[in-house]
């Protein structure tokens, strides 16, 4: 893997962040959006959310993976709950997601919780495999999230850290 640095999100990471966040989505829903099943979250929408949970003082923790200069992908956690994992398309397979998420479940483990969740769509097969791959149990138990005006389905996962 390239030379990668791993630092605290910064609200000005927001643009560059939504941006692979949005390419991530139509690489992984292609089909479904495709099909007319649904389509892209509302941009400004989720860029406002990732500067707000940026914040100094927001209840969530990010931590970015940049590469000369610019965010290619983040974990961010608040609870004991791992809530976003991205990698830039261009940038998968290479192991930053592993990184990642290893930081992540550390950053959690760090403010106590040793029971981790994460939820994840349930049209993501490919998030699914690489979360049981890294440990993760699908539980499971759907829960129905409603975000940026887009209704969907998630799996909740769950993981044991000693």
């Amino acid at each position: 893997m390239d030379a990668v640095e791993l630092r605290a999100a910064r609200p000005a990471d927001a643009e560059a962040v939504e941006e692979y966040h949005h390419r991530c989505f139509l690489s992984t829903y292609a089909a479904q959006v495709a099909a007319g099943e649904f389509g892209p979250p509302e941009r400004s929408g989720t860029r406002q959310q990732l500067h707000d949970r940026f914040l100094p003082g927001s209840d969530c923790e990010t931590v970015v993976a940049v590469a000369d200069g610019t965010p290619i992908g983040h974990v961010t956690v608040s609870g004991h709950r791992l809530v976003h994992l991205f990698v830039e398309p261009g940038h998968q397979g290479r192991g930053l997601g592993r990184r990642l998420l290893a930081r992540g479940e550390a950053m959690l483990t760090a403010h106590g919780h040793a029971d981790l969740e994460l939820h994840a769509r349930v049209e993501n097969l490919a998030a699914i495999a690489f979360y049981v791959r890294q440990g993760w149990t699908v539980t499971g138990r759907l829960i129905r999230t409603v975000e940026h005006g887009i209704a969907y389905d998630e799996w909740v996962l769950v993981k044991h850290c000693t």
